[in-house]
């Protein structure tokens, strides 16, 4: 198993769209461990053509491709090639978000996937995969529209090592808030800013620590804020987290409907209490009370905040809880949901 383009025949070959967060969950942790179970399995960014030069995915290589949001132009030709070829290799369509319903407010994202060829790329290749691969039942039901393919839901598992994983400690008192991410969060993140800044201001003893994007000038906050850049290895990300608490706003909105609980999965896994949105996938994860708190009303986050952030024994108990409930999602205990899918 690895990142390069492979010489002998794979069963199974991830073509992955990006490195960041989507690749390395759904493409290289999944067959990273099926390589462990003895599949023989690769991933890269990149894909050889016929032997020929045929513009198409070589049948020699792969038994199964598994690609990861295909719609560039070339990509586009290659993978609709290959579907009309009488010899070729399984074809599965892998797809994380709803990138038919972007906000406008992903700036980035939405003015990529809303160009009329990328959106019907995008469609015209869901319609030829022989099967698709989604993250949650919502994503399922918004795909089922375009495609007959069979659609197999299989939820974003984290590696176990991150349950043992001991989070960095400042060695003080000091209690860290934090929230990690990419810019496509901007509608979320609007609802917590004045709660968040109130809590700061009355509690000297907390610091917020934002990773991947700086929100605190948007929530008007300057004093006792630490940034780190995004990097592109998520374990290293991963290791990177030292939050008390955690923050997962999540906006009622059309897309955040299909996402997954990805955010208070990772909260869980470190043994992180979650102060979370009382919507969509964040509702169906977080255990009210025991391993964080789901925010019904706006006021809330600043009382779930203070109660946090004043209280160790409740946020050791809350990560604790985590930690068991975060047990039942790894994907070294689940990985047999992308066998199956692979074998057909």
């Amino acid at each position: 198993m690895g990142s390069t383009v492979p010489q002998t025949q794979r069963d199974v070959f991830g073509w992955l769209a990006d490195r960041n967060g989507c690749g390395h969950l759904r493409i290289e942790v999944p067959l990273g461990e099926l390589a462990r179970h003895g599949v023989a399995s690769g991933y890269s960014d990149r894909i050889p053509k016929g032997r020929q030069g045929e513009l198409l995915i070589d049948p020699d290589l792969f038994k199964t491709v598994i690609a990861q949001r295909t719609c560039n132009p070339g990509p586009t030709l290659l993978w609709q090639n290959t579907a009309r070829a009488s010899r070729r290799p399984r074809l599965i369509y892998e797809l994380d978000d709803d990138l038919l319903d972007i906000d406008p407010s992903n700036t980035r994202a939405h003015a990529f996937f809303s160009q009329p060829h990328i959106r019907a790329n995008l469609l015209t290749n869901l319609a030829v995969a022989d099967a698709v691969t989604v993250s949650t039942e919502a994503l399922a039901s918004v795909v089922r529209q375009h495609t007959a393919a069979p659609i197999h839901v299989i939820p974003n598992y984290l590696p176990a090592w991150l349950l043992d994983h001991e989070r960095p400690s400042s060695g003080d008192d000091t209690v860290t808030i934090g929230w990690g991410g990419s810019s496509t969060h901007q509608m979320d993140i609007t609802q917590i800013g004045t709660h968040l800044r109130r809590i700061m201001e009355r509690n000297p003893h907390t610091e917020l620590h934002l990773m991947g994007t700086n929100y605190a000038k948007d929530w008007g906050i300057s004093d006792r804020v630490r940034f780190t850049e995004w990097t592109q290895s998520v374990p290293e990300y991963w290791r990177r987290i030292d939050y008390d608490v955690m923050l997962a706003p999540l906006r009622p909105h059309v897309f955040n409907a299909s996402k997954s609980a990805l955010r208070p999965l990772e909260a869980a896994a470190l043994g992180i209490p979650v102060v979370a949105s009382d919507y969509g996938p964040y509702a169906e994860f977080v255990r009210h009370g025991e391993t964080g708190f789901l925010v019904k009303h706006d006021h809330e986050w600043g009382r779930y905040l203070r109660e946090l952030v004043n209280d160790r024994a409740m946020r050791e108990e809350m990560g604790a809880a985590g930690r068991r409930q975060a047990a039942d999602w790894t994907v070294e205990g689940n990985v047999g949901a992308w066998a199956k899918v692979i074998e057909g």
